[in-house]
C-alpha cells in the first residue's frame, strides 16, 4: 500500500494553533531560537507523524527537513528530482550529506598536486522524499528513512554543517547597509559574531558565569595597579591536557598604559596554538616574572610543565629556574640565529652555526662539528661565540634530544599569537576595553579549534600510501593534522631499510640504514610481548610521533595497527576524553548588559527587516519603538538608582589607574622619533594649525569651535558604551589596608571601575548626564 495516500498529520499554515510552531521551526531561517523552540517539538515527533505530513510547497518541505536535520545533528543536500512533461516538479528527494561514496577514481588519483578534500560520504541511507498529490493539491511524504550509519553532530558543532551555514534576510539587509557606508567585511563579521553570541547566550539561558575563572592582581605602595593575571576555565582545561610544553613571550603597545603583555601558550592535539593564561606586568624584572609564574602555577593546581621555551631574556630565565627547576628550558632558535647574524660578521657563519644547532646526532658529534666550525672561521676567542657555547645545553638539538617539546624549537607560536592579537589590541585601549578585545580574539582562536574538532570526527582523510591498513588505523586514532604528520613519516620511511636483526630473548634489535647514506645507522628495540619500540633517534620522545625507523620495523613485524606504546595520547582524538570541556560560548557572561543587548539586537534586527518593507509597517514599528524607549528609559533610571545605592555600600577600597611603564621592547619606529614638527599652513610657524592661526581670520569660527568641542568629546560615546555594556559588579571580597594583593576565584568580584576605563573624565559632567 502506498503510504503517501493515508496522510492525516497536516501542517496547516492557516491554523493559528500550529502557526507559531511552524514559524519557529521553519520560518526563522536557522535562528538559534528555532532550535530551542523546536527541540521539544521534534522530540515528540515520531516517524509515523512525519509520514503523515503535508506541505503547501517544495520550499516548505525543504525548510522543514533542513531544520529537522539541524536539530537532529546532520546536514542535507538535494538529490534527484522528477518532472512531468511540462517540466513541473512532481517529486523531490533530499538525502543526508553523507549519502553515497566518493568515486574510486578520485581516491586513487596518484597525480594530484594538492591534498584532497576530506572524505565525508559513508553510504548513509537517511532519505526524505515528497510527491505532489493532485487530488489534495498538497505535497505529501513518499519516502522517509530516519536512521543514520554515522555519529550525529553535537549541537555546538551544527554551525559547521554546510546546509546550516546560512545568513538570515534581516542580517543580509543589515550587512548591505553597513557595507554601503564603508564598513569593511572583517569588521562586519566581527559585529555579526558578537550579535550572534549575545543572542545565543540569552536564548540558551546563560545566567551563570564561568565557575572556574581565575584572576589575581597586586598593587604598588600608592595603590596603583601593578600586575594582573587571568585565565578562564577553558585555558585551565587545556593546560591539564596539553600543559607538558609551555612557551611565553612579551609583547608591547597593546594598551594605554604601555604595560607589557605576557601570553603563556601551548599546542593542542590539532597542532593549533592555545592560550593557557595572560598577564599584564608593571615591569620585566625577575620578581615580576616570578610572580607571574607563581600565580600561573596557583591557577593550574601546581602542575608544572615538562618543558619551557622562551627567548633569551635573563629575567625570564632566572624566574624559570626558580619556579620550574625540573623543567627543561629551551631558548628560541630564531632569536639565537638572529643574534648569530648580528654578532658574528663572518660570511657563511650563520649557515654553519644553524647546522650545528639543529643536527640530530649525539653530543660527541655536535662537539666535533662545533670545533670544526671554530677552526674553519677562526673564532676561538670570539666573545659571543664563547658565551653562546656555554649555553649549548639550552639550544643545541644534540643536548635536547629526548626532551619532549611537541616539535617546537622557537617562540614562533608566541610571536604569531602576538601578531594576531595586535589586530584586536591598540595602544589607546583602557584596561576594560583591553580585556574585552582580548576575549574577542580568544573566542576567534577557539572557534578554529572547534572547527578542527568537527572535521576530525565527521570526515576522514583520503588514503594515499600502499600501507593501507596502517594508514587507515592512524586515521582512526590521530586528529587530522596529527594524521598528516604521521603519514609524512610513513613516506619518509621509504628511504630506510633493515640491514640486520638480533634476537635477545624477549626483544629484538633491528639495525637500519638510509638509502645513499650507508655510514649512518639507527637501532630500534622491539618488545615481543607488548610490541613496544625505542629508537636511537629519540624522535618519539622529542616530538611524540613514531619515527620512520619505527615504521620500517612495523612493516618488518607485519603490524596492521600502530602499537599503543607508540601512540602519544596528546596527539590523538581522545586527548580530551578525561576532562569536561568548557565551551567558550557557554561561559560568555551572566546575561548582564552586554548579553541582553546582543539578544535584543538580534531580535530587533528581524523586526526591522519586516518593518522596512512597507510604509504602514514602518510607521507602526516607529511608534512602538518610541513608546517602548520611554518605558525602558524609566525602568533603567529606577534600576540604576538602586544599583548606585548598592555600589556605595559595597565599594570600600579604590584601586588607582596603572602608571605608564617603560618596557624593554621596541620603543617605536625611528621615523616617529625624528618626525618633523607640524607647521601651520598659513603662517608656516610651529605650534598651531591653520584653524587656530592668529593671522588667519576664519569666517566660520563658530562652526570650528563646535567642531573642536565634538573632537574633544570623541571618546565619550565609547565610555558610555563601556559603562552600559560592562557595568560594575562589586562582590563581597575585602582586603585590609596593609594588603597589596588580591586573589579571586569568584568572578562575581571585579576590579575597581576607575582603571577599567568606566569613569569618564570630569569635564564631561557639565555637558552630559553620565550613568555610573
Amino acid at each position: 500500500m502506498d503510504k503517501g495516500k493515508e496522510k492525516e498529520f497536516i501542517i496547516d499554515l492557516n491554523d493559528e494553533d500550529f502557526d507559531y510552531q511552524y514559524d519557529s521551526i521553519v520560518k526563522t531561517e536557522s535562528d538559534e531560537e528555532a532550535i530551542l523552540v523546536s527541540d521539544n517539538i521534534f522530540n515528540d515527533l515520531t516517524v509515523e507523524d512525519i509520514w503523515k505530513m503535508e506541505f503547501s510547497s517544495v520550499e516548505e518541505a525543504e525548510e522543514f527537513y533542513n531544520l529537522f536535520a539541524k536539530v537532529t545533528g546532520f546536514s542535507v543536500r538535494k538529490d534527484d528530482v522528477k518532472r512531468d512533461k511540462n517540466q513541473n516538479i512532481v517529486s523531490r528527494k533530499w538525502v543526508c550529506s553523507k549519502e553515497g561514496y566518493r568515486h574510486r577514481v578520485c581516491l586513487e588519483n596518484e597525480n594530484r598536486k594538492r591534498e584532497p578534500k576530506a572524505v565525508t560520504r559513508v553510504g548513509c541511507e537517511a532519505t526524505f522524499r515528497i510527491g505532489f498529490n493532485k487530488q489534495m493539491n498538497k505535497w505529501v511524504v513518499k519516502e522517509f528513512m530516519a536512521d543514520h550509519n554515522h555519529p550525529l553532530v553535537e549541537q555546538k558543532n551544527v554551525q559547521f554543517l554546510r546546509s546550516h551555514r546560512v545568513i538570515k534576510n534581516a542580517d543580509k539587509a543589515q550587512l548591505n547597509a553597513m557595507r554601503g557606508v564603508g564598513i569593511g567585511t572583517s569588521q562586519i563579521m566581527d559585529y555579526m559574531v558578537q550579535q550572534s553570541e549575545g543572542a545565543l547566550a540569552y536564548l540558551c539561558g546563560k545566567s551563570e558565569m564561568d565557575p572556574s575563572f581565575y584572576y589575581k592582581y597586586n598593587v604598588d605602595e600608592d595603590n596603583h595597579l601593578a600586575n594582573l593575571f587571568w585565565a578562564d576555565s577553558t585555558s585551565k582545561l587545556d593546560y591539564s591536557c596539553f600543559g607538558d610544553v609551555l612557551a611565553f613571550d612579551t609583547t608591547y603597545r597593546t594598551n594605554a598604559y604601555k604595560k607589557p603583555l605576557v601570553i603563556l601558550v601551548g599546542i593542542n592535539h590539532h597542532h593549533q596554538t592555545i592560550v593557557f593564561g595572560s598577564a599584564l606586568l608593571v615591569d620585566e624584572s625577575v620578581s615580576t616574572y616570578t610572580w607571574v609564574l607563581e600565580t600561573f602555577l596557583d591557577a593550574m593546581n601546581n602542575k608544572k610543565p615538562l618543558s619551557v621555551i622562551t627567548d633569551g631574556d635573563k629575567a625570564m630565565r632566572k624566574a624559570i629556574k626558580r619556579i620550574f627547576p625540573d623543567s627543561c628550558h629551551r631558548l628560541c632558535a630564531w632569536h639565537i640565529q638572529r643574534n648569530a647574524f648580528t654578532n658574528v660578521h663572518v660570511k657563511d657563519f650563520t649557515n654553519h652555526f644553524s647546522k650545528c644547532m639543529f643536527m640530530e646526532g649525539t653530543v660527541e658529534e655536535f662537539e666535533c662539528a662545533w670545533n670544526d666550525m671554530l677552526e674553519m672561521f677562526n673564532l676561538h676567542g670570539h666573545k659571543w661565540v664563547t658565551d653562546i657555547y656555554a649555553k649549548r645545553s639550552r639550544w643545541a638539538e644534540a643536548y635536547l634530544r629526548g626532551h619532549f617539546f611537541a616539535g617546537m624549537k622557537s617562540t614562533q607560536r608566541c610571536e604569531s599569537m602576538n601578531a594576531y592579537l595586535n589586530r584586536f589590541l591598540k595602544t589607546r585601549l583602557k584596561l576594560f576595553e583591553f580585556v574585552k578585545h582580548f576575549d574577542r580574539a580568544l573566542s576567534r582562536i577557539r572557534h578554529n579549534e572547534a572547527k578542527a574538532e568537527f572535521e576530525t570526527h565527521h570526515s576522514s582523510a583520503v588514503l594515499t600510501t600502499k600501507l593501507y591498513a596502517l594508514e587507515k588505523y592512524a586515521g582512526t586514532v590521530f586528529t587530522r593534522q596529527s594524521f598528516l604528520k604521521f603519514r609524512d613519516e610513513m613516506k619518509n620511511a621509504e628511504l630506510f631499510f633493515s640491514v640486520s636483526t638480533e634476537n635477545h630473548g624477549g626483544y629484538r634489535v633491528h639495525t637500519l640504514t638510509k638509502f645513499r647514506s650507508p655510514d649512518k645507522i639507527w637501532k630500534v628495540c622491539y618488545g615481543n610481548s607488548d610490541r613496544s619500540m625505542k629508537c636511537t633517534c629519540m624522535m618519539f620522545e622529542s616530538v611524540g610521533f613514531p619515527c620512520p625507523h619505527m615504521i620500517v620495523v612495523m612493516k618488518i613485524e607485519h603490524l596492521e595497527e600502530i602499537p599503543e606504546t607508540c601512540i602519544m595520547k596528546r596527539w590523538s582524538k581522545l586527548a580530551k576524553e578525561t576532562v569536561q570541556v568548557h565551551h567558550d560560548n557557554e561561559s560568555q557572561g551572566d546575561a548582564t548588559n552586554i548579553i541582553r543587548y546582543g539578544a535584543l539586537s538580534s531580535m530587533c534586527s528581524r523586526m526591522s527587516y519586516f518593518a522596512s518593507q512597507s510604509e504602514k509597517a514602518f510607521k507602526e514599528a516607529r511608534c512602538e519603538i518610541q513608546r517602548l524607549t520611554c518605558q525602558m528609559e524609566e525602568l533603567c533610571k529606577n534600576s540604576v538608582e538602586e544599583s548606585e545605592r548598592e555600589d556605595l555600600k559595597a565599594t570600600k577600597h579604590h584601586v588607582r589607574d596603572p602608571i605608564i611603564v617603560k618596557t624593554k621592547g621596541n620603543p617605536g619606529n625611528l621615523k616617529d622619533k625624528f618626525k618633523k614638527p607640524r607647521h601651520c599652513g598659513k603662517c608656516k610657524k610651529v605650534g598651531h594649525t591653520v584653524r587656530k592661526c592668529p593671522e588667519f581670520v576664519n569666517t566660520h569660527n563658530a562652526f570650528i569651535n563646535i567642531e573642536d568641542s565634538i573632537e574633544d568629546m570623541g571618546d565619550m560615546p565609547s565610555l558610555l558604551n563601556h559603562n552600559m555594556e560592562g557595568g560594575s559588579r562589586h562582590g563581597t571580597n575585602e582586603f585590609s589596608q596593609n594588603t597589596t594583593l588580591g586573589t579571586f576565584q569568584n568572578p562575581e568580584t571585579s576590579l575597581n571601575d576607575s582603571w577599567l576605563g568606566l569613569h569618564p573624565p570630569n569635564y564631561f559632567t557639565n555637558q552630559v548626564r553620565v550613568i555610573e
